[in-house]
């Protein structure tokens, strides 16, 4: 299972819980009643319904998130020019204050992380890996990088090594939010990531000339509006004000390069410019304090 959809399996879980609780948390709540053993032993078709109806989301997610990776490997893989003016400066973790900033800027950072490696940028890549061991720290899963430094640092001139390594670092962050049913936290962290995917590959794509080589790499770009999609699926499951937010500025997103961009064909030098300012500026509401 890739890092990507190994979190989003963590995250199916999370409402099924969320609902389990609330129902534990209500009725009578006075211990070796009958009544009450008999109400807690009768399903609620209500519940159940609202079940059946996260598993067929959250499995509809699983199955069309891209893997990051994978993702900024293509951006790569298609000559574009390195820019890092167009990462998230590592000074600005020092800014996020918020639980939710952390957490959404440590997607974003991994991202980053990805696109320096891929152009191998060796020291770039340590000063990343070191910003989101701080997130994770502030966040409170440290040790799951503390784990992975030395052979992160020993291997940073290989990029199929780091790639290898880093997937195992989110494997095993994976493992911990589903231990410790930091859900929430998974969420946030993967709409960081998809928004960064989104907001690298639209702004480098404005630059690159569409030529039958590259011809892909549009289709692909173009594919991305379907991770939104999905991503604002898994949002609505969360009614916390920062994930409300998020979910209202990304609906405009969404509706707005809609209404550009019906087709991989509709990938223009114009439209790519209007449809990657939006996203620039919902991802900068993010990366700024």
């Amino acid at each position: 299972m890739n890092k990507l959809n190994s979190i989003v399996s963590a995250i199916v879980v999370a409402p099924l819980l969320l609902l389990s609780s609330c129902q534990n948390g209500t009725g009578d709540k006075t211990t070796g009643s009958k009544d009450s053993a008999s109400v807690a032993a009768k399903p609620d078709s209500a519940l159940m319904q609202k079940k059946s109806e996260i598993e067929f989301k959250f499995a509809t997610a699983e199955a069309n998130l891209p893997a990051p990776f994978e993702v900024v490997r293509d951006i790569t893989g298609y000559q574009a020019e390195y820019k890092p003016d167009l990462l998230n400066p590592n000074s600005n973790a020092d800014n996020y204050v918020s639980t939710f900033k952390k957490e959404v800027n440590m997607g974003i950072y991994g991202i980053d992380l990805a696109y320096v490696n891929f152009y191998g940028k060796n020291q770039e890549l340590l000063s990343y890996f070191v910003t989101i061991q701080k997130l994770a720290k502030d966040l409170s899963f440290d040790k799951v990088f503390d784990d992975y430094t030395d052979r992160f640092k020993n291997n940073s001139g290989n990029k199929d090594s780091i790639v290898r390594i880093i997937d195992n670092v989110f494997q095993s962050s994976d493992a911990y939010l589903k231990k410790n049913d930091k859900f929430q936290s998974a969420s946030h962290i993967m709409a960081g990531a998809l928004i960064e995917i989104n907001y690298l590959s639209l702004n480098l794509l404005k630059d690159t000339k569409r030529t039958p080589d590259n011809s892909k790499f549009f289709d692909k770009v173009y594919q991305e509006n379907l991770y939104i999609y999905h991503l604002m699926k898994l949002l609505e499951e969360y009614k916390d004000a920062d994930s409300k937010a998020l979910l209202a500025e990304l609906k405009n997103y969404s509706k707005e390069y809609d209404s550009k961009i019906k087709a991989a064909a509709d990938l223009t030098p114009e439209n790519i410019g209007k449809v990657a300012g939006l996203i620039t500026s919902l991802r900068n509401n993010l990366t700024k304090k």
